[in-house]
């Protein structure tokens, strides 16, 4: 079967959240991205283990390796005299790996991203290493499938051992096509994406503690409601896709499309479960606990709602956090807007759902002629020591050890253009680097909730399942929207799983099932 080439809009990469690029520029990793305690502990345990001499491979004169890199853009920019081959995070790669390496950056629009791959890709005129986003794993099961990149299996045995600690077998699923591993990818200590905001101040002026379960939920909504008839109890973005209601599909599922369940891959929204999160979220639309105007608030509706006391709870990207609490605090010093725990279902359901927690594909073209030189570069380049430099800099100019800590000196401000040496990470480093942004209190709580992965992010790219996203995706969401809105009976549930069967839905579960539990 041909691999069928899902290209991914402009639109679509424009939509990242400025916050989450903001903090890629301070050093962080690929967003689309998530720390796994399995990943953190195998990163641990690797520390120490590499080294940064000069290679095994470098020429018999001494001469150094030349390795060309095509790595994503970013917003960050380089200072006059300097650009992405001639500055000191550039040259200190070179000096701790002991390879030459020359970058490239890629387009920084989507369709001219994917343009430039399959031009350079079908000319035989490639770099050596190509490193891709999370949102390029179409374009990677393309080139995979059309043997347009080099196996990997044997040159990490051979000279990837660091590398291949950093993933657990699990995470090394998705960078496998037809049993044979043709990516290497890097864990992603981000693990947290969508939370439950509050506006706690309102919650203590009602009276109301945090709400820890679902009928407390229940109840803290019908409070808000009565006590204060001009505030949305819980507001959502629901012009954007159903998203903005995942706190409260929390209760009943885990709020991602494919889970594995009873050993097998399930999809969410076709489990018993739904259907009965479907009558507690119309209930309580009907009864005016969840905004009217939901239907048509955008992210920024929401967001302006939370600010300026229109709506009490929300859920959110924990980037969108910095700019509600400044702009709620401009018109309320008293205001206190926090993420808070999601509360837990009647049936004890809890946790949100976390981003992918494995990050970018490292792809080593079939026309280079350094697949061995690429491998152990990347091997010295996941050394600890240097992932620290790339992501602070220079102890001394750039950061100053504090209490274990690397703290930013003002001189940082200067390298942000180091996100684009980025390849590998640490738990730690991230966090230290969210500390520094002045972003643990709104990432560490959502952090810690977020418990589910969808399978299709541990996966290669499928065929089937990439085929039929978008309409089973679609599908799901004109049936719950109506729903929940009371345009459609809960009746109408068993209508949407015929329609969902018929449409190929079981056929993607298995899929999944297959590439999933039947990885080799």
């Amino acid at each position: 079967m041909r691999f069928n080439r899902v290209m991914r809009s402009a639109a679509g990469l424009a939509a990242i959240p400025l916050m989450a690029s903001a903090l890629a520029a301070c050093g962080g990793n690929d967003s689309d991205s998530s720390a796994s305690k399995a990943a953190s502990s195998s990163a641990a345990s690797s520390s120490g283990t590499s080294s940064t001499t000069a290679p095994d491979s470098s020429k018999a004169s001494g001469q150094k390796v030349t390795l060309k890199i095509l790595v994503p853009n970013n917003i960050a920019e380089f200072p006059s005299g300097k650009d992405v081959n001639h500055n000191e995070i550039a040259d200190g790669i070179r000096e701790k790996t002991g390879f030459d390496v020359q970058w490239e950056l890629m387009p920084k629009d989507a369709e001219a991203l994917h343009q430039k791959l399959n031009v350079l890709m079908a000319s035989g005129d490639t770099p050596d290493l190509i490193i891709m986003g999370n949102s390029e794993k179409a374009q990677f099961g393309n080139f995979a499938q059309q043997g347009l990149l080099t196996p990997l299996d044997a040159l990490l045995d051979e000279d990837g051992q660091n590398i291949k600690s950093l993933l657990t077998p699990e995470q090394w699923k998705s960078a496998m096509w037809d049993g044979q591993i043709y990516a290497i990818r890097t864990f992603s200590y981000s693990n947290a994406s969508y939370g439950l905001a509050a506006r706690k101040d309102v919650l203590t002026e009602l009276g109301l503690g945090v709400p820890a379960t679902q009928d407390e939920f229940y109840n803290a909504l019908k409070t808000i409601k009565e006590k204060k008839p001009d505030m949305a109890p819980y507001t959502a973005n629901l012009s954007e896709g159903l998203t903005g209601l995942d706190a409260i599909a929390s209760m009943f599922y885990p709020p991602v499309d494919y889970v594995q369940k009873d050993g097998k891959i399930v999809y969410t929204a076709a489990q018993p479960e739904a259907k009965e999160f479907l009558a507690f979220a119309s209930k309580l639309f009907a009864e005016g606990l969840i905004d009217k105007e939901s239907v048509v608030n955008k992210t920024d509706n929401v967001k302006e709602k939370l600010s300026n006391g229109k709506a009490a709870l929300a859920t959110l990207g924990w980037w969108e956090g910095p700019a509600i609490v400044t702009a709620s605090k401009e018109k309320n010093a008293n205001s206190d807007l926090a993420y808070i725990d999601p509360p837990t279902g009647s049936n004890g359901s809890f946790g949100m759902g976390a981003s992918s927690t494995v990050s970018k594909y490292f792809i080593i073209p079939k026309a280079s002629k350094h697949a061995k030189e690429v491998v152990q570069f990347l091997n010295k380049a996941s050394d600890p020591a240097v992932i620290d430099f790339i992501s602070f800099g220079i102890e001394g100019t750039h950061f100053k050890k504090e209490n274990g800590k690397n703290v930013a000196l003002p001189e940082m401000s200067n390298i942000a253009y180091k996100v684009y040496y980025n390849m590998f990470d640490t738990v730690d480093l991230g966090l230290q680097r969210m500390e520094n942004a002045g972003l643990s209190p709104y990432f560490t709580p959502v952090s810690k909730v977020a418990k589910y992965v969808n399978v299709v992010d541990l996966v290669a790219p499928i065929p089937l399942v990439d085929q039929k996203s978008t309409e089973l995706k679609d599908l799901r969401d004109q049936y719950f929207l109506k729903i929940i809105t009371g345009a459609l009976p809960l009746t109408a549930y068993d209508q949407f799983l015929e329609k969902w069967k018929q449409a190929g839905g079981e056929d993607v579960e298995k899929a999944l099932n297959d590439a999933y539990n039947n990885a080799k």
